[in-house]
């Protein structure tokens, strides 16, 4: 009588690779949170240092990964659709620098190192992701640090302290927030990160007490959000509430999410009412403000005089002031638009390849998400995906993603959305694909 069974042969690693694995596995998984909290914890990487730092950090763990990795165990690197679209956006920039089609060649080459930093995290974080055991470290580890970000920018707000850490003195005209000298910026942050409280809270994964510890991070990351004024960052918040409850009442029927939303809103102002005050809610509701479409009105018209490639990266504070139609003592530095800002600076080309990106990361995000309230891996995925979204709503009113700290986040959770599947897909896909064999 014969007996076909499943071979674990292909599926099971050695077991004198085993030890080496579970050991270089969480130094590199620490090392990579280590180059994103840094960037975040030193003012947003903001100042030269700062982004050198972070730019270095990158590289190095890149280059250790692919060595050890790659070259010397023979592990074949795991391929990430979102590569394609990011290669497509090197060339344009490789173009402008090689070419000399830019404005400032020197502005352009220090920003195309930055996008290669970003691009080294991307890659990395998809190396990494995979095992149910770094999904939770993750998971837990960026709700942990959201939360702790979110209550020292708090305690700052409510001591009415006018330096970051109650030290560093951020400089004059500067609205700062938590770490960040830029309060739009802190709002970015806490748009990524909240995600993460807030799916946990939501999910099977933890129970009782947990549930609740969870819940009281992602009411605090959200309330601070309100609290720097940062209108493009509460409509980023609602926008990612509406996006989450869309995904979990498709997933999981029933009003026990839905309810439980509303529960976490509600406690939300509750704690705003308290921390909060009117004038806060009155700024909030005033959008009665014209240098935005100023901004923008002058901006498309420098891209209507290079709409292919653009003026090249890094270049649109030089460049502007030759085309603002208005008077002000301000330093225009950004088009406070992400996109309009990528589309003048790398013209049709390089947009369209952002395009391309943000098609791919959805298209393949929102796969998989049929297990997220009972895999780490689901979500991670899910939080990753809430993430990116709000900052991709805010950056269509500011410019999150030409800050370092932010930048790096939201490649890295970019990879982590992309390249992530639940248990019981991979499951599905180990019980097919692994070959048969014959035992009597």
């Amino acid at each position: 009588m014969t007996v076909l069974e499943h071979s674990s042969i292909e599926t099971r690693p050695s077991r004198t690779s085993m030890p080496a694995e579970r050991l270089y596995s969480p130094l590199y998984l620490i090392s990579f949170c280590a180059v994103l909290m840094f960037g975040v914890l030193a003012f947003g990487a903001a100042a030269i240092w700062a982004n050198s730092i972070l730019e270095i950090g990158a590289a190095l763990l890149f280059t250790v990964l692919v060595v050890h990795k790659i070259c010397i165990s023979g592990l074949r690197a795991k391929w990430n659709p979102l590569y394609a679209p990011a290669i497509g956006f090197a060339a344009v920039g490789a173009a402008q620098v090689a070419f000399n089609l830019t404005a400032y060649r020197y502005a352009t080459l220090l920003v195309c190192l930055q996008y290669l930093s970003y691009a080294a995290l991307l890659f990395v974080a998809t190396q990494l992701a995979g095992d149910s055991g770094s999904s939770k470290n993750l998971v837990l580890g960026f709700t942990v640090f959201g939360s702790a970000v979110a209550l020292l920018a708090i305690c700052q707000y409510l001591s009415s302290a006018p330096k970051i850490y109650w030290l560093h003195w951020p400089g004059t005209g500067s609205d700062f927030f938590g770490t960040y000298v830029n309060r739009d910026h802190y709002a970015g942050l806490m748009e990524m990160l909240t995600p993460f409280a807030l799916v946990l809270s939501l999910s099977r994964l933890i129970h009782g007490g947990q549930r609740m510890l969870a819940g009281f991070a992602a009411i605090i990351m959200a309330g601070s959000i309100v609290l720097t004024l940062s209108r493009g960052g509460v409509i980023s918040l609602v926008a990612e509430l509406l996006f989450l409850f869309w995904i979990t009442s498709r997933v999981q029927k029933g009003s026990l999410v839905r309810n439980r939303l509303l529960l976490g809103l509600g406690l939300t102002l509750a704690f705003l009412a308290f921390a909060g005050s009117s004038t806060k809610w009155t700024h909030l509701g005033d959008v009665r403000e014209t240098f935005r479409w100023d901004v923008l009105k002058d901006s498309l018209r420098m891209f209507a005089h290079k709409p292919i490639l653009g003026w090249g990266l890094g270049t649109f504070d030089i460049v502007y002031p030759a085309y603002r139609s208005f008077y002000t003592t301000l330093y225009v530095n950004a088009a406070h638009n992400d996109y309009l800002q990528v589309l003048i600076e790398t013209g049709i080309l390089g947009f369209s390849c952002v395009l391309w990106f943000g098609s791919v990361l959805y298209r393949t995000g929102l796969k998989g998400l049929r297990h997220w309230n009972q895999s780490w891996r689901g979500a991670l995925q899910l939080s990753a995906l809430v993430g990116c979204t709000g900052l991709l709503v805010h950056s269509a009113i500011d410019f999150n993603l030409q800050g370092p700290g932010n930048a790096a986040f939201f490649h890295a959770f970019c990879a982590l959305a992309t390249s992530l599947r639940s248990n019981a897909e991979r499951l599905t896909s180990s019980l097919v694909d692994v070959p048969l064999r014959k035992v009597s």
